[in-house]
């Protein structure tokens, strides 16, 4: 057992290397021209700069309005044991996102343009795990290079309305919670109900508009309206931009509370869905329309210190849709983090976690012998290890992975690197 723990950390240790010697080779630093160019090469070759590669030409892209990030996102995975079979293999996703701000472009206030491609590549691993909820949040078809989002953003009223149309992923601003962006399994990302059926989010994205207006400092209220299908279940690997009457209109409204009570921070989100597009449901019968609501919440229990955020913090998902056309009906999320348990290391962050997507009495019907659920538990710890390195060392634990019952309980390991370009 040991020697097979250790031959899985060598493998994944000469994956990382490979694969920064590969980022090296592809990527030549170009040195952006600067008014003292000594300067500008030892600021560049500076420990403490917020990019792997030098500047780029993006401190001059940056006075004219343009702000550039690249960012590589890699999950070196090892299923151990259980699942659909064992073995080790990579994913990861290159993002290049250009901002423009049209005020410091000199052509108007208050607006902001975002032109976003994703390219996916690696094993998809799903495809050893066989799992429903996946345990990265960035699976998906691979190889593919995506036009993930292309949107207009501007703000009104003094920052109080802030209103965006285009392409546009709904999941980035609808059913989040800080507290669990670290995990990588994606149901904590967004609750299983919400993502079960293809909508306008990673990788299928399509056209949206969404709206967030601040009612005080502390009470908001959002709103948006997407393509109801930008592509079908069974072919994600093809987004269809059109809009059609049988697509529908995907529309969600979420009310929440972000603030501080009794000087701790606390969030708490009621949402609600509705979909107007047809869709084969889980018994493979035609449906007309499909609906659900969340409800989430998380809070800081104990701070170190008066000063920062390290400490404790625990959070909640509840996701509900209609049982008789989908297959997860119901899905309960818990976890808890603690930022800075390390001495000296007051960034890291650990978190535990447990995700439960339940399948519903119809589908258990049009699936025989579908167990009632899938029960995920996850330990990360996310460590910030320079400013353009982040490492997290994740396992998960899948019970019933999919509720098949021909699937042993699956262990898989992750090392996910986040690398700023």
């Amino acid at each position: 057992m040991l020697k097979g723990l250790y031959k899985i950390a060598i493998t994944l240790a000469c994956c990382e290397a490979l694969r920064a010697l590969l980022l090296g080779s592809y990527f030549s630093p170009v040195p952006a021209f600067a008014d003292d160019p000594g300067a500008q090469l030892e600021q560049e070759a500076s420990q403490d700069q917020s990019t792997l590669l030098p500047s780029l030409g993006r401190d001059w892209l940056a006075e004219q309005g343009l702000s550039l990030e690249l960012i590589a996102i890699n999950d070196n995975f090892a299923n151990v044991s259980g699942g659909v079979r064992r073995g080790v293999g990579s994913m990861g996703n290159l993002n290049v996102i250009l901002t423009i701000d049209t005020a410091k472009a000199g052509w108007w206030e208050n607006g902001s343009f975002t032109i976003y491609g994703i390219w996916l590549y690696g094993q998809r691993p799903s495809e050893w795990v066989g799992d429903f909820q996946f345990t990265s949040s960035i699976d998906g078809p691979t190889p593919e290079l995506e036009p993930y989002e292309a949107y207009y953003e501007h703000t009104f009223m003094d920052g109080r309305l802030k209103w965006l149309a285009g392409i546009h992923d709904l999941t980035l601003d609808f059913a989040t919670l800080d507290f669990a962006f670290n995990y990588i399994n994606s149901s904590f990302t967004t609750p299983s109900t919400i993502t079960q059926l293809p909508y306008s989010f990673y990788p299928n994205t399509s056209w949206g508009t969404r709206g967030i207006y601040r009612v005080t400092e502390e009470l908001y209220a959002m709103l948006g309206f997407y393509d109801g299908q930008p592509a079908t279940a069974d072919n994600l690997s093809t987004t269809n931009l059109g809009i059609t009457a049988e697509d529908g209109i995907y529309s969600i409204a979420e009310f929440g509370y972000k603030g501080s009570l009794s000087g701790y921070y606390t969030k708490l989100v009621f949402g609600a869905w509705h979909c107007s597009g047809k869709f084969t449901d889980v018994a493979g019968d035609l449906k007309h329309s499909n609906f659900g609501t969340y409800l989430l919440g998380e809070r800081e229990l104990w701070h170190e210190n008066e000063i920062g955020d390290q400490g404790l913090g625990a959070f909640f998902q509840v996701g509900q849709t209609q049982q008789d056309r989908n297959l997860n009906p119901w899905y309960f999320g818990f976890g808890g983090r603690y930022k800075g348990l390390v001495p000296s290391r007051e960034d890291d962050v650990l978190s535990v976690g447990l995700a439960m997507a339940y399948f519903g009495d119809t589908a258990q019907t049009a699936i025989p012998g579908l167990e009632q659920s899938e029960r995920t538990f996850e330990i990360n710890y996310r460590a910030p290890v320079t400013s353009w390195l982040t490492l997290s060392p994740d396992v998960q634990f899948v019970i019933d992975p999919y509720g098949n019952p021909d699937l042993e309980n699956d262990v898989i390991l992750y090392v996910r690197s986040e690398v700023t370009l």
